[in-house]
This record gives structure tokens, C-alpha cells and sequence, in this order.
């Protein structure tokens, strides 16, 4: 156990440090591996508040969503099935896609998702309890015993009897992501084996959802898996809605618009009438023609500011030159 110095120690060691008694340059000075490791030692950056690495992503407010989806998905395979269904977001992890594939079986269902207008995709992996239960169900067998799960993978036959199963979850996480943004997620295919499918590289980080699926007694897993980069979007959106405007950063920029606007040329025709010809007929014009406007020339001119209907006015002379007197507004249900 190290001797703690007292108050009167510490006051005679700085007191010779000061007069020179003590030659600082040589503590530490010594040899020997424990010396040399203790120089050859540095210090590291390490932040408590966030992990480098694809585990230290997060995407604010995203359980959210997968509890919305996991509602409205549990009511669309309650009324499909018409037993009562129960899914509940069990656990919500960043990993790398490699991580992921060690978890997984891979004797499941797997829904290859396009997540418009989100780039990379999505994978909706049922396990194959979930699956091979669904596919029993769908056929038209019972929910009161556990089925038999063979160890294998599904066939084809299989994934396709329970592909409408799937694909009835996109709808469902159309209306959980329309919180944040509106995307439109469709099913492009129905796999067995996600080791063989080209999704994205094993060393890409990964947002994997693993929800709880009860439905009577039988039970079973479903993992939505999108990775960072179809994710990051959103996140970025997120950020840009966070960043706060104090009332006097408004007023000043709202000040600045009106002085602006006090120079700002714009552009201002005043028009009696509007009349469509032919080229033939124009082409045969004379001196002294009349063209009939189909109007009396004491009705309203129509004055557009910058092509668009603002006001009504009078046409008149001011000064020797032509000019109209503004009358009002035009209503904005007429313009």
C-alpha cells in the first residue's frame, strides 16, 4: 500500500524542488522494461458517450417506428389467419453484416426488400420455427401443437406458400417509416439462404430489429435487417430538423428579406385583352386595320406582376404619357 504524503511533506518536497535539492530531470530516469514501457506509453482518445465502429451507430427515435410496424403487422396476420397474433420489438442492435451472419441459422425465410427511395435495401429473416409454422398455417393446419421443424433448409416450394405472408409486411413498414419520411417498400424475392445472397459486403454496418412473434402458442423470430446506408439519409434529416432558430435569428432574417425587397426590380404589363390569330391573318394586316378585342375599352385592365394577376386598374394619360390608375386587388379566388 503507497505511503500518502502529509501536508507538511508535500510543503518540505516542493520547498527543495524549489531550491534546487531535488533533481527532477532524473525521476523516471531509470532503466529496465518497466521504465521503458512507461515512455514508450501514450495516451488514447476514448469517448464514453459514443463507441467507434458500426456498434456505436444509432438512428434516433427508430424503436418508434418498429413498434409501429410491429403493431400493424400483428393485425394484419391476426385478420389473415384469424388468431390472435402478437409481435413486440425484442432487440434493437448495430453490428457489422458479418456479426449477423453468425447469429443466424440460416434454415429460415428471407424477404429481399427495395426500401424506395432509400438506397441498399432491406432483408425481412424469419427463423425457421416462424417459417416452417407459417407454412403449416397457410395450408391450413392447426395452431395448437408446435410443428415438427426439419433441419434443413426450406425448398421452393415452401418459401412461395409463404411468400404473400412476407410480403404483407411492407405495407405495414410503409405507414411505420411515414413518421420520418414516405418510402415505398416492395418484396423482390423469397430466399432460404442468406450466405448466398449478395446483399451487402460482410465488413458494411448493419441496424438488425429482432421482434418476438406469437401467434397462440406457437412462437418464433423476425429480424429486419437495413444497413447504414440506407439509414443515414434519415439520419441526416434528422439532424437538420434539430437544429434550433432563437426568435431573434428569425427577426434579423426577416429584416434583411424587407430591406431587399424594397430594391428588387420586378416586372409589371397591363393588359386590356387577349386575342388568338392565325398566322395567315396576321401576315394580311394593312394600315388602318381594326382588330376587334371583343371588349369595351372602359373595362379593367388585368396588371400582372411577374406574369402573375395582382390588381385592376383604369387606363388613362398622366404627363402626356399613358398610364393606368390602380382600382384594387384582384380576389385571390379569381386570379
Amino acid at each position: 500500500m503507497e505511503k500518502i504524503l502529509s501536508k507538511e511533506e508535500i510543503a518540505d518536497l516542493l520547498s527543495a524542488v524549489r531550491h534546487g535539492d531535488v533533481d527532477i530531470e532524473s525521476v523516471g530516469s531509470e532503466t529496465g522494461p518497466a521504465s521503458q514501457a512507461k515512455r514508450s506509453a501514450s495516451a488514447e482518445l476514448c469517448n464514453l458517450f459514443k463507441a467507434d465502429g458500426p456498434e456505436g451507430w444509432k438512428l434516433k427515435n427508430y424503436d418508434l417506428i418498429l413498434d409501429s410496424f410491429a403493431r400493424n403487422y400483428a393485425l394484419s396476420l391476426s385478420t389473415r389467419f384469424q388468431r390472435s397474433a402478437q409481435i413486440k420489438l425484442e432487440a434493437l442492435e448495430s453490428m457489422t453484416f458479418a456479426a449477423l451472419l453468425q447469429r443466424l441459422s440460416g434454415h429460415g425465410a428471407i424477404g429481399v426488400l427495395q426500401m424506395e427511395p432509400l438506397t441498399g435495401g432491406a432483408l425481412l429473416i424469419f427463423d425457421e420455427q416462424l417459417s416452417f409454422s407459417l407454412v403449416e398455417m397457410v395450408l391450413g393446419g392447426t395452431s395448437d401443437n408446435q410443428p415438427l421443424i426439419p433441419s434443413r433448409s426450406m425448398s421452393a416450394i415452401e418459401l412461395n406458400v409463404i411468400r404473400d405472408v412476407i410480403n404483407s409486411g411492407c405495407p405495414e413498414l410503409n405507414k411505420g417509416f411515414l413518421q420520418l419520411q414516405e418510402i415505398k417498400a416492395s418484396l423482390v424475392e423469397v430466399v432460404s439462404n442468406l450466405r448466398l445472397l449478395n446483399f451487402v459486403n460482410p465488413e458494411v454496418g448493419v441496424v438488425a430489429a429482432r421482434f418476438k412473434v406469437s401467434i397462440d402458442i406457437l412462437e418464433g423470430d423476425i429480424t429486419l435487417v437495413l444497413p447504414h446506408t440506407a439509414l443515414e439519409p434519415l439520419q441526416k434529416k434528422q439532424r437538420v430538423k434539430a437544429v434550433p432558430t432563437s426568435a431573434g435569428q428569425n427577426s434579423k432574417w426577416q429584416s434583411l428579406v424587407f430591406n431587399e425587397l424594397d430594391h428588387m426590380d420586378v416586372e409589371i404589363e397591363a393588359t386590356l385583352a387577349t386575342l388568338s390569330l392565325r398566322v395567315r391573318d396576321i401576315l394580311n394586316f394593312q394600315v388602318g386595320d381594326v382588330i376587334d378585342l371583343g371588349c369595351k375599352p372602359d373595362i379593367p385592365l388585368k396588371v400582372m406582376v411577374e406574369n402573375r394577376p395582382k390588381f385592376l386598374a383604369m387606363a388613362g394619360v398622366q404627363g402626356g404619357k399613358k398610364a393606368i390608375r390602380i382600382k384594387g386587388r384582384i380576389p385571390m379566388e379569381d386570379r
